[in-house]
């Protein structure tokens, strides 16, 4: 049985939690019932009716514990009412049975450990101090001690048979729930530690994206005095026309950066019609072709296939990876852009340079020096949290044949398929 964490009521942990509790009653109940069975068997007299009575008012607590449960009842209130039905139950059970003499006195710690783990507070300091006065009363009132034709040595072998009993079964209880709350709180440690390693993430994100709204604000001015500047520069230089392809790729440079600068302040790119996946990469690709004319790119792209919708953030987060790539090795970049049912695939191999064991492990949780030909820098830490918030994925690897891959998977989310 796996305990839960405390909880407050109503919660789902604490629900299970109590449908767990019940499970185990039902276990010890059908024990019960073997126990009593064998008992009548042996010849070992007892008040049977009260016996059966008790442990029949604990079964219907339970079912209607369990009923309740399953229409969304408080599992607070109804893990202490069987916690309480335990008691009264066992308390019965001792007082036909010998009293305090009888070994399943014990059972009483399972039943206030439960408590103690799973409602702790008032719930579980009430349940020890009526388990402790239930105990002590039983030294007082109860029933003889069961024998069997009135021998007193089996009486005694019973006895032990019983304190072994009672010591096993509280030892599995106690072992189960202790072993099952540390695991549990070992996962819950586990996941703060993921969860403070992303808010960091985030918090390096937001700066990032401080630092750019400043610098998106601090170039407008000289973005277009360059533009100007342009210009002029082309028309003084008409009678020129060997510079005429440079003043068009100046042109083109400055208006992907004014572009790109009204892409920043307008929060995100305005989304576009679905379209096949071949054609979107095409169109993207040449515009960015236009930008690094010196970059031999060989791409691989799906022809046809069904329209994708493809979210505006994965383009920023897949030309960081790209550009890295070109910067390392700009004589021989590869590109394959493949569908596999319902995941975009994105290949970027740089034929230059190998990753570290400690690059490849910090790749896109923390920006790392951009020692080319590798190309590590902010782009892939910026690339990877795109991704993770669109619930895809980069990886990066060293090839067997020298380079680096860059692979990206993208959840299409049924907008699509590609036959491969």
């Amino acid at each position: 049985m796996t305990p839960f964490s405390p909880a407050e009521p109503g919660s789902a942990p604490l629900a299970r939690a109590a449908l767990a509790v019940a499970r185990v009653r039902d276990a010890m109940l059908a024990l019960a019932a073997v126990g009593c069975a064998a008992l009548a068997l042996s010849g070992v007299v007892l008040p049977w009716w009260l016996v059966a009575q008790a442990l029949a008012t604990l079964f219907a607590v339970n079912r209607l514990g369990v009923a309740a449960l399953a229409r969304g009842g408080a599992p607070r209130r109804w893990l202490a009412i069987g916690l309480v039905a335990d008691l009264v139950a066992l308390t019965e059970l001792l007082a036909f049975t010998g009293g305090a003499a009888n070994p399943l006195a014990s059972l009483y710690l399972p039943v206030v450990l439960i408590g103690a783990l799973l409602a702790p507070g008032r719930l579980a300091w009430a349940l020890a101090l009526a388990a402790a006065l239930a105990y002590g009363l039983l030294f007082r009132f109860h029933l003889p001690w069961p024998l069997a034709g009135g021998d007193a040595a089996y009486a005694f072998k019973l006895h032990l048979i019983g304190m072994w009993l009672t010591f096993a079964l509280s030892a599995l209880l106690i072992a189960g729930f202790v072993a099952g709350l540390s695991r549990r709180l070992a996962e819950q440690h586990a996941a703060l530690a993921k969860a403070r390693e992303a808010q960091l993430a985030d918090e390096q994100l937001v700066a990032l994206g401080v630092q750019a709204a400043g610098a998106a604000h601090a170039l407008s001015t000289p973005l277009n005095t360059l533009t100007l500047l342009a210009g002029e520069l082309r028309s003084e230089t008409a009678d020129r026309p060997e510079l005429a392809a440079d003043w068009a790729a100046m042109e083109t440079a400055l208006a992907r950066c004014r572009e790109a600068l009204a892409e920043l302040k307008a929060g995100v790119e305005p989304a576009p019609p679905p379209e096949p996946p071949g054609a979107a990469f095409a169109r993207r690709l040449e515009a960015w072709r236009a930008l690094k004319p010196g970059v031999a790119l060989e791409a691989e792209l799906p022809v046809g296939g069904a329209p994708l919708a493809l979210p505006p953030l994965f383009w920023p987060a897949f030309f960081n990876l790209l550009n890295n790539a070109a910067e390392a090795a700009p004589d021989a970049v590869s590109l394959a852009v493949r569908v596999d049912g319902a995941r975009l695939l994105v290949d970027i191999v740089n034929p230059k340079g190998r990753l570290s064991d400690a690059q490849l492990a910090r790749a896109g949780l923390a920006p790392l020096s951009s020692d080319k030909p590798a190309g590590l820098g902010l782009g892939v830490m910026l690339s990877h949290a795109t991704l993770s918030r669109l619930g895809g994925t980069v990886r990066l690897e060293n090839r067997a044949g020298g380079g680096v891959l860059a692979r990206v998977t993208l959840p299409l989310d049924g907008n699509g398929e590609e036959e491969t």
